[in-house]
C-alpha cells in the first residue's frame, strides 16, 4: 500500500464517510442474514449492500486505499451476481460477505497503517469459489418495448416479479420542475411500502414545466389499491403491464394498449427554483471542538479573575461606582459563558445509538462462530453522549457483549430443555439520570455463581482462599474483572485467556465512571456503567488539604458538610454519618500519603456514583470553576487521580478521580489485599507517583 497521510484533512473525511457506509452496510447485512433464516431475501436490501461496496471501492481508489478498493472490488463483484440473480445466496456466500465487511471495518479502523494483504487475498479466494451460478430459466413472454429500456439487474428483477406472480404497473407521474424532488422522493417511499420499485423510466411526455416519470412497479395488491393510496400524494396515471395474480395465471399475455386511470394529486409542494442543499448537517474534527472547550476554559479563568477585581474596586471608597458596573459586567459574562459551554457540549453530543447498530453485526458473528441463538433488542438509542465518551465505549461493551455470548447464553438446545425460547436475549438499553448515562447489558443466559467465581479466582491464584471467604456476594461477583481471572480452562478464540472484562473495568474507571452486577442463577445477568455524560469540560470543586489545591468535578458531588466538632474533624475516622447512613470517608492528604494538617475547620464533600458514596475530607473550599481535564501520560496514571486543569497563571492542578478513589478507598478496608503479580506496581509507588505530582 502506498504511504497514506493520516493527518490530512481530506483523508480524515474519508475514514469519517467510510465509516458510516460501512456501519450502514453491517445494518443491511444483518436485516439479508435474518431474511435468508427466514427464506425471504429483500431485493432492495441487496442492492443497498451492492451500492455501498461499489461507493466504497470508488471512495478508496481515488485516495489510494489499494488494501480497501481491493477487497470491495471483490465484494462488489459477488454482490452484483447475487442481486442479478446469477449466483444463490447460501450460509457460505453470506458468511464470507459478512467476513468481507468486517475485514474492511478493521481497515478502517487501522488507517491504512496496517497489512492485511493475505488476509484479503484468502478472503477474495473464498469470496470466488463460492459462486454457484443458476439456472436460466424459460424466456416468458414480454414485451420488447418495454425490457429495452431495463437495465440488466431491472430486467432480472422484472422476470423474478412475473415469477412469483405480481402485479405489474407503470405509473406515469408528473410534478412542476420547482419541487418535483421532494414530491418524487414522497412518491418513491409510499411505493416502497406495498411493492418493489423496479425501474425510473423516461417518459415520452415533455414540458417546459413539468417534469413526467414512468415508475415500473412490481405489486401482489391489484391497480385500485395503489391508485387509492397515491391519491393525495401526487397526479399519475397507471398503465397495467401483467396481471397474473388477478387472473390466477404467471405468464398471460402482455397489455399492447394501455390502461389509464387518471388521479389528481393534493398537497403537491410548490416553490421557488433553489439550489440550497436539504442537509444542514457540518461534519466537525472532535479536535477542534477541543480547542474551543480550551478557550472556553481560560475565558471562565479570566471571568474569576475579574470578578476579584470588581470586589476590590467595590471595597474600595474611591472606585467602588467602577467595582459596581465591573461586578454587572462579569455577571452578564458569566450567563454568556454558560451559554457557549452548553452549545458547545451540545454540539459534541451523539445519540448513543450510533454505537449500539455497531453490535448487530458483531453479535450475529459471534453467535453464528458459537453455535449459538441470540437476538439484540436496543432502547433508548436517543439517549446523548460526549462523541468521545461513546468511542471509548465500544470496547467495554464488546467484550461484555463477547462475555454474554460465550459464557452466559446457553446452547439452543440447552435452553429449551429449560424452558427457554431457543435464542438468547441481549439487551441494550441507556437512560440519562442526572449529569450520568446508565448504559445497562441485560441477558437472560445462566446468571453468575459467588461460589464458583470466588473458587476460580483462588485456583489461578488471583486472591488467597482467606480473602475470598471473605467477600460479600457482590464483592466476589466483582472478581471478574481482575487481570488474568476467568472460567474458561482452555484458551479458544474468543475467550480463556483473562483479558477481556479487565479491560472493561480500566476503560470505564478512565471515564470515571463505575460498574455495577445483579444477577440470578439462571435468570441473566444485568451489567450497569454509570458514565458521566461528558468529560470535555467540566464544572469543578476547587478544594484544598495541607497546602495542595485539587479539583472536584461537581456532576460527582452530592452534598458538603461542615466538620467543626473536634470528633467529626479526626483525619483518622474511616466512616462518618451523614443522614443517619455510614459511609466511608478518608481525608485527601492522608490517602495521597501526606501527613493531614490541624487546622480548626474542615469540610467534608460527600461524592459517589449510582448507589456507591464517599466522603473526602478536606481544609478549605476555594472556588468553583469550568475547567478542561487533560489526561496524564499512561506513566504517570494513578488511582484517584482523572488529569489535570491548567488554571493560568494559578499553574496546573489535579482533577480528583472520585470513582478510583472510592475503589481504593474500599479494597483498602477489606479482609486483606489480593495477591499482586510480581510484575504489578506495589500500592505505595502509586502513592509515591501521587506525591510527587502534587
Amino acid at each position: 500500500m502506498a504511504k497514506i497521510d493520516i493527518q490530512s484533512d481530506r483523508l480524515r473525511e474519508f475514514l469519517a464517510e467510510a465509516e458510516d457506509i460501512l456501519n450502514s452496510m453491517g445494518k443491511d447485512l444483518l436485516k439479508l442474514g435474518k431474511g435468508v433464516k427466514a427464506g425471504i431475501i429483500d431485493p432492495a436490501v441487496l442492492n443497498s449492500i451492492f451500492r455501498s461496496a461499489h461507493t466504497l471501492k470508488g471512495m478508496s481508489g481515488i485516495f489510494d486505499f489499494t488494501d480497501m478498493f481491493s477487497l470491495s472490488h471483490s465484494l462488489e463483484d459477488t454482490l452484483d451476481l447475487l442481486r442479478l440473480g446469477r449466483t444463490v445466496l447460501t450460509d457460505e456466500v453470506l458468511d464470507n460477505v459478512m467476513a468481507a465487511h468486517e475485514l474492511l471495518v478493521r481497515i478502517v479502523a487501522s488507517k491504512g497503517t496496517a497489512n492485511f494483504t493475505d488476509e484479503i487475498e484468502r478472503l477474495k479466494n473464498s469470496l470466488g469459489k463460492s459462486h454457484r451460478v443458476k439456472k436460466a430459466r424459460s424466456g416468458e413472454q414480454i414485451d420488447k418495448e418495454v425490457l429495452s429500456a431495463l437495465t440488466e439487474y431491472e430486467e432480472h428483477r422484472f422476470r423474478e416479479c412475473l415469477r412469483e406472480g405480481k402485479n405489474l404497473f407503470i405509473v406515469n407521474v408528473r410534478f412542476p420542475i420547482t419541487s418535483f424532488d421532494k414530491g418524487y422522493a414522497a412518491l418513491i417511499e409510499a411505493l416502497k411500502n406495498h411493492s418493489e420499485v423496479i425501474a425510473t423510466l423516461p417518459s415520452a411526455k415533455t414540458s417546459h414545466e413539468t417534469l413526467f416519470f414512468d415508475i415500473l412497479i412490481g405489486t401482489k395488491n391489484d391497480r385500485a389499491f395503489i391508485s387509492n393510496f397515491l391519491r393525495d400524494i401526487a397526479e399519475v396515471e397507471i398503465r397495467v403491464i401483467a396481471e397474473p395474480s388477478s387472473r390466477g395465471a404467471a405468464h398471460d399475455q402482455m397489455k399492447s394498449e394501455p390502461s389509464l386511470e387518471v388521479i389528481t394529486g393534493h398537497g403537491r409542494q410548490h416553490g421557488k427554483e433553489t439550489l440550497r442543499r436539504v442537509s444542514n448537517t457540518v461534519r466537525v474534527n472532535i479536535g477542534k471542538l477541543d480547542n474551543i472547550m480550551n478557550i472556553v476554559s481560560e475565558l471562565g479563568i479570566l471571568k474569576t479573575s475579574i470578578a476579584s477585581l470588581s470586589a476590590e474596586l467595590k471595597s474600595s471608597s474611591e472606585f467602588s461606582v467602577y467595582g459596581l458596573e465591573l461586578s454587572r459586567s462579569e455577571k452578564s459574562l458569566e450567563r454568556k459563558l454558560a451559554e457557549l459551554r452548553e452549545s458547545v457540549l451540545d454540539v459534541r453530543m451523539v445519540p448513543i445509538g450510533q454505537l449500539f447498530g455497531r453490535f448487530d453485526t458483531f453479535t450475529n458473528k459471534l453467535s453464528r462462530e458459537s453455535g449459538k441463538e441470540t437476538r439484540m433488542v436496543t432502547y433508548g438509542d436517543e439517549t446523548e453522549l460526549d462523541k468521545l465518551i461513546v468511542e471509548e465505549l465500544s470496547d467495554p461493551l464488546m467484550h461484555i457483549i463477547r462475555n454474554v455470548i460465550d459464557h452466559a447464553i446457553e446452547a439452543p438446545a440447552v435452553r429449551e430443555a429449560l424452558g427457554k425460547p431457543r435464542a438468547g436475549a441481549i439487551t441494550l438499553s441507556a437512560y440519562q439520570k442526572g449529569n450520568h448515562v446508565v448504559i445497562e447489558v441485560k441477558d437472560d443466559g445462566a446468571g453468575m455463581d459467588a461460589d464458583f467465581i470466588r473458587g476460580k479466582a483462588v485456583e489461578k491464584g488471583i486472591v488467597t482462599r482467606e480473602y475470598a471467604a471473605g467477600l460479600t456476594r457482590q464483592e466476589a461477583f466483582e472478581l471478574i474483572f481482575m487481570p488474568g481471572f476467568s472460567t474458561r480452562d482452555t484458551v479458544s478464540e474468543t475467550s480463556g485467556r483473562g483479558v477481556g472484562m479487565d479491560v472493561v473495568k480500566e476503560n470505564i474507571t478512565r471515564l470515571s465512571g463505575i460498574i455495577d452486577i445483579e444477577t440470578v442463577q439462571g435468570k441473566g445477568t444485568r451489567f450497569m456503567l454509570t458514565i458521566p455524560i461528558t468529560l470535555a469540560i467540566i464544572q469543578a470543586l476547587i478544594v484544598e488539604d495541607s497546602g495542595k489545591r485539587y479539583a472536584v468535578p461537581l456532576n460527582a458531588v452530592i452534598e458538603i458538610i461542615d466538620l467543626r466538632s473536634p470528633e467529626e474533624r479526626s483525619g483518622d475516622m474511616e466512616s462518618i454519618k451523614v443522614h443517619n447512613r455510614e459511609i466511608p470517608s478518608v481525608r485527601l492528604s492522608r490517602y495521597f500519603g501526606k501527613k493531614s494538617s490541624a487546622r480548626d475547620v474542615c469540610y467534608g464533600i460527600v461524592a459517589g456514583l449510582a448507589e456507591h458514596r464517599l466522603c473526602v475530607i478536606v481544609d478549605s473550599l476555594v472556588e468553583e470553576l469550568d475547567v478542561v481535564i487533560k489526561p496524564l501520560p499512561r506513566i504517570l496514571k494513578v488511582p484517584g487521580i482523572a488529569g489535570a486543569t491548567d488554571m493560568g497563571e494559578k499553574g496546573t492542578i489535579l482533577v480528583l478521580d472520585i470513582t478510583g478513589i472510592l475503589d481504593q478507598v474500599l479494597k483498602e478496608r477489606k479482609t486483606g489485599p489480593p495477591e499482586r503479580p510480581s510484575s504489578a506496581p506495589d500500592q505505595n509507588d502509586e502513592k509515591t507517583k501521587a506525591e510527587q505530582l502534587t
